[in-house]
Order: C-alpha cells, then structure tokens, then sequence
C-alpha cells in the first residue's frame, strides 16, 4: 500500500478489522508510481503532438496542441477541485445545523459532488471532441493522453502529498457532513480537511472516469442482449471449451455455475404479484437503460 494506516487506536471498534500496515518503501513507489506514470504520459504528449504538427486540410498550422492538451486534463482536475471546495464550504458552515434535521444531508452533498465530477467530465470530452472537429482518430489519441496525464497526476498527488490514513471512516463522514467535532481525531483535526481535500479529488476523478468507463462497456453489450438465447449460447459455448480442455480446475470452478441447456434449472415457477413486479422492474430500468443508450449516442453523434 502507498500511503498506509496510522497506528491502531485504542477503544476504536474499525481498528480491530486490520493490522498496522506500513508504507511502501520509496524507491517501490518512486519508479512504479512516479517515474513510470510520467514516462507514459510524456510519451502520449509526444505522439498527440506528432499527429497535430501537420497542417490541417485547409493548409494552415493547428494551434498549440500542447496548451489543448494540458486544458483538457487538467481542466476536469481543477473543476472537481472547484466543486469539493465550494461544498466543503457549504457543509462546514451549515452543515452542523442541517446534519441533525436531515440525517441524509452529507448522502445528498456527495450525490451533488459525484453528479457534478461526471458532467464535468463529460464536458471536457465535448470540448476535445469539439476541438477536433469531430474526428475520431484525433479524439482518442487525445483521449488517451488525457487519461495517461491524469493518471499521471493522480499517482504523484498520492505518492507525495498523502500522508497514512485512517482505518475507520471519520474523516469521509466529517467531509460530507461538516461536522469535524466528536470524530475522535484528535490533533489531526487540524490537517485532516487539507488531506481529504486531496483524496476526494483524486476519488472524484477516479468515480467519474469508472462510472463512464463501466457505461461504455456495458453499452458494447447491447447487440449481444437482443438475440434471443445468446445467454444459453454463451454458457454453452463457455463449459463446452472447459470441459473439453486441460483447465480442469478451472472447470471444476465454473461449471456448477455454467451449466449445459439440457441440465439447466428449469424457470422457477412466480406468483402473480412477483410476476408483476419483475415486469415492473424491467419496465423501470429497460427505460433508464434506453435513455442513458441514448444521450451515449447523442454525446457522440451531435
């Protein structure tokens, strides 16, 4: 681990789930957190640059494609920044007064946070595939430069300015709520804000990148879904490969899961009422499915 745990606290229930754990040695985390991460994204910066040095096809030289690309990654960075220190504000000053009324009020701050990261996030790849005029090549060469930056970032921000963590959640609950006092934090209730400050941006970026990433492959499986009994198929296909290959303990594993069609459970058997909440629940998130589909393909194709 980076960072590590801090010592364990006595009379705290969370410390007892783990032990002490130490930080990685310097060196482990100088190569393998800084230098390589760097490394990478240096060596994107080249390749974006090399592919944007060209004149365009109306004959004149691009902009700077080094500026256009530090805007882009460090633009989603600085906005989450913007929005965790607004809400920091927010919830410390109020936060003490709401938190007792609404029990929800620090869940409803990090459901803005989250929510706010994410259209960010989408804005800013609105913005490069606007800047490249919409071609796709060019856009996920600076896609991946921007991720390959940001990562970059991240690991130094852990590797350098993380100090070790607690093990119980305070700190996340006082962020959110603003209520620092009564936490058990001692004298770190003075640099803990300073600390989280950091980690929910790092955490924000980190959210927002997984939540689109996970979208997007689960979108790649929509034409799989539609044909009928591909599910059957697939776990056909899947036990017959481990049956009849030299992974048997891999197959030992999978295939009470992966049955064959003819040894399948037969479908159980539903009343009405859970026949009409399965049809309700299908309705429910078929809808929500459908329209995330297509403000995908929206964000894309407009």
């Amino acid at each position: 681990m980076i960072t590590g745990y801090k010592k364990k606290r006595l009379g705290h229930p969370s410390e007892k789930l783990s032990g002490d754990v130490p930080r990685a040695g310097w060196r482990a985390v100088l190569f393998s957190e800084v230098i390589f991460p760097v490394f990478m994204a240096v060596l994107f910066i080249i390749a974006y640059m090399f592919v944007k040095s060209f004149p365009g096809s109306n004959g004149k030289q691009p902009p700077s494609p080094l500026i256009r690309i530090a805007v882009i990654s460090i633009g989603p960075i600085v906005w989450n920044a913007a929005i965790l220190l607004t809400l920091f504000i927010f919830s410390l000053f109020l936060g003490p007064m709401l938190d007792p009324v609404f029990p929800r009020f620090g869940s409803v701050m990090a459901f803005i946070a989250h929510i706010l990261g994410v259209i960010g996030m989408l804005g800013f790849f609105e913005f490069l595939w606007f800047l490249e005029l919409w071609d796709a090549s060019h856009a996920v060469l600076g896609l991946i430069t921007v991720i390959a930056i940001q990562r970059a970032i991240h690991k130094i921000l852990i590797s350098v300015f993380l100090s070790r963590e607690f093990k119980h959640d305070e700190t996340n609950r006082a962020w959110w709520t603003g209520r620092w006092y009564g936490r058990g934090l001692g004298a770190h209730v003075m640099s803990q804000p300073a600390r989280e400050f950091v980690v929910k941006i790092i955490e924000l970026s980190l959210w927002s990148s997984d939540l689109l990433l996970g979208h997007f492959l689960l979108f790649m499986l929509t034409p799989p879904i539609l044909i009928p009994y591909f599910d059957r198929f697939h776990a056909t296909i899947l036990c017959e490969y481990l049956i009849n290959s030299d992974v048997s303990l891999l197959a030992n594993f999978v295939t009470p899961v992966w049955l064959r069609p003819s040894k399948q459970i037969r479908a159980p058997l539903y009343s009405i009422k859970q026949k009409r909440q399965r049809r309700w629940l299908i309705i429910k998130y078929g809808i929500f499915y459908v329209l995330a589909l297509a403000t995908f393909i929206a964000l894309i194709a407009l």
